[in-house]
């Protein structure tokens, strides 16, 4: 094969991938599209169902708030300030067949983002929501604010009693 066949070649395949990469693109719009009228006509039991899974936890519907953006979770555990062994049973109402929240795995890491569906429902606007939300966010500031500062963050001369 001459380095022009094999470069006409190559120029076909790139043609062939890019068209289908189009109609990839064009099928996941007509998905979500689909998908946006599902929510709006349903919206008001998929506020229901949130907020079962939500029930009463500050702490889930923190999570619901904090994954609208993509989010390790080391860092989800950390925000929470909740140890990390408590994550799966304040996420597991979220998994599953609900799927209100994908667990993402790259390397060896998860990463935690909610569906678009939660975002579609305008569930942040939601008064019961907000209100857990908000509450959450007061009692991590409370808890902050009240932590003992380990002796090892202090300076040497202030954890040295006796000069």
């Amino acid at each position: 094969m001459s380095d022009d066949s094999v470069m006409k070649k190559l120029g076909e395949m790139d043609d062939k991938l890019e068209r289908m990469d189009n109609k990839l693109e064009r099928i996941k719009s007509h998905t979500n599209n689909l998908s946006r009228i599902a929510s709006i006509s349903s919206s008001t039991q998929i506020k229901t169902e949130l907020m079962k899974a939500v029930g009463k936890s500050e702490i889930r519907a923190a999570i619901l708030h904090i994954t609208k953006n993509e989010i390790s979770g080391k860092e989800l555990v950390q925000t929470l300030g909740i140890k990390s062994q408590n994550l799966s049973t304040y996420m597991d109402p979220f998994m599953g067949n609900r799927s209100f929240i994908a667990e993402i795995r790259r390397g060896g890491l998860k990463y935690y983002q909610r569906d678009e569906l939660v975002d579609l429902v305008a569930f942040d606007d939601y008064p019961e929501f907000a209100t857990l939300v908000k509450s959450w966010e007061n009692k991590r500031i409370t808890e902050k604010n009240s932590e003992p500062i380990a002796t090892s963050d202090l300076p040497k001369e202030e954890t040295n009693v006796s000069k």
